[in-house]
């Protein structure tokens, strides 16, 4: 496209709406469809909310990717999806893991939406969290181990993809 910029910037534009902006058409949605207290429509918004910042991290890491590789993979007699298995994978991982684990750490973090559309079965981690605010007062030793236990998995995932996460951020535009 010649405009891809601009069509790029629109895209990540949508990401500046404020969540409390739609958040009552999405819970007028959710209560129509029967969705409330459902991980899947949370799955879903998660989704819609990460998918501009993963497009755009992603454009960045495919464009550093040499277009001789296509060709050289064709002239070898290679699809479309042996190429991007074999070659195009392989060289964008490093952006791929970045952009996962940037998805993830936004998805796992966010409170707005889930404490709004949940109530006790899709319950998520920092709404458990807000769990222990209770009449009688807040209880630091519960409190600060649910947030130990629920920051594990960040750190996990961090520390397993930190050899790709520090060449994917490091090599992004």
């Amino acid at each position: 496209m010649r405009r891809w910029t601009d069509v790029m910037f629109f895209f990540l534009s949508t990401k500046m709406l404020p969540v409390v902006a739609g958040l009552l058409p999405l819970y007028i949605i959710a209560k129509q469809i029967g969705a409330l207290d459902s991980m899947g429509y949370l799955i879903v918004l998660y989704t819609a909310m990460n998918l501009p910042i993963a497009v755009w991290m992603m454009r960045s890491f495919l464009a550093e990717v040499p277009p001789a590789l296509f060709e050289a993979a064709s002239l070898d007699g290679a699809g479309i999806v042996r190429t991007l298995r074999s070659v195009i994978i392989p060289i964008a991982s490093p952006g791929i893991a970045a952009t996962a684990l940037i998805c993830f750490i936004f998805s796992w973090n966010e409170l707005l939406l889930a404490n709004t559309l949940t109530s006790t079965v899709a319950q998520t981690a920092p709404v458990f969290l807000t769990s222990f605010v209770t009449s009688q007062g807040l209880f630091l030793a519960k409190v600060s181990a649910a947030a130990t236990a629920i920051s594990l998995p960040v750190l996990i995932a961090g520390f397993a993809a930190q050899d790709k996460l520090v060449q994917g951020l490091s090599s992004g535009r």
